[in-house]
């Protein structure tokens, strides 16, 4: 409650932002958005101040059709449509593009045996699949798809979110959307083996190195044994992990023996389903995961809004959001 009420400004039920409609800070400069984390990249700190332009957006229509509204009224309705809208764009645009279009099953509402928490193999390893997808450098383009200024290192824009004062959220979102990502495989750029949160010998981290090293501190299962708690067939030689000749051999000098594969390596060297963008373990876990906190969550929008609602949801993509909050 402490944490909802510092990001609040108790009037017309909209939250605090500043008045280029960026996130606002601290007595010490930290970005007020309930997790010191919104600011570790200029692109996720701008997807954070899009959703609170997007919240007081709403919040500003609520008040226009009906005046009477108390502020909280207003702030928990605009919450509750913005959550929505996240809901939706994860299970109707992100799940599909990531997994395929048939790797969750249908909803049927709400299920209260249904354990929603995280797994510790999701959070730990398969969700992490994103360290391998991230580029070098963000590049600030313009609405004609051109360069409007010089890229910036991956490397130089941990955690100076005071960067969007000069830039703006928009261009950096431009380029989120108009930029692909890398591939999901065993390869990851430099500014995240060499440079995280700071040069080496200076604060500078291996993410790859730290997300094996987590894997252990966490007691995770092996590669094989995730998959057959998960209810897939164990591997029984490389070449049943990946198709790639160089990676079999890289595996095999690394580890001896299939039995001894760390989860987060072996999920990131499995060839990739033939719809999706990853190989069967993780696709196996990360589904699992997003249906049990589907089904396990009483609030989930399609459980909670009429059809009317729900429709008006499904119909917001996030292009959609991006261009009701910038130009």
């Amino acid at each position: 409650q402490e944490t909802s009420d510092a990001l609040r400004s108790f009037v017309g039920g909209r939250l605090l932002a500043t008045d280029d409609g960026l996130l606002p800070t601290d007595e010490n400069g930290g970005i007020l958005a309930g997790d010191i984390r919104a600011a570790e990249n200029v692109v996720l700190t701008s997807m954070h101040a899009l959703f609170v332009r997007e919240h007081n957006r709403l919040a500003d229509e609520i008040s226009a059709d009906d005046p009477d509204l108390s502020d909280e009224e207003v702030f928990q309705e605009a919450r509750a449509i913005v959550i929505a809208q996240l809901q939706s764009i994860t299970y109707n645009e992100f799940l599909p593009a990531l997994l395929g279009n048939d790797a969750l099953s249908e909803y049927n509402g709400y299920d209260s045996s249904v354990d929603p928490s995280i797994a510790n193999e999701f959070s730990t390893a398969a969700f992490r699949f994103g360290h391998t997808t991230l580029n070098d450098e963000f590049r600030l383009v313009g609405n004609d798809g051109e360069d409007v200024d010089d890229p910036l290192s991956l490397a130089n824009s941990f955690f100076v979110p005071g960067l969007l004062e000069e830039t703006g959220i928009e261009s950096f979102l431009k380029y989120a959307a108009s930029t692909q990502s890398q591939e999901i495989d065993l390869e990851v750029v430099d500014s995240l083996r060499n440079f995280l949160f700071g040069p080496p010998g200076a604060g500078g981290f291996d993410l790859v190195s730290l997300n094996i090293q987590r894997g252990r501190d966490h007691g995770l299962a092996d590669y094989n044994a995730t998959r057959s708690a998960y209810g897939l067939d164990p591997v029984e030689t490389f070449e049943d992990i990946t198709s790639n000749e160089e990676i079999q051999a890289n595996l095999q000098s690394l580890y001896g023996d299939v039995d001894n594969i760390d989860l987060w390596v072996g999920i990131l060297a499995e060839d990739h389903t033939r719809d999706g963008s990853l190989g069967e373990t993780a696709t196996a876990i990360i589904a699992d995961q997003f249906e049990r906190l589907r089904d396990g969550d009483r609030f989930y929008y399609e459980n909670t809004m009429r059809d009317r609602e729900t429709r008006e949801i499904e119909r917001t993509t996030l292009a959609d959001i991006m261009e009701r909050n910038t130009n």
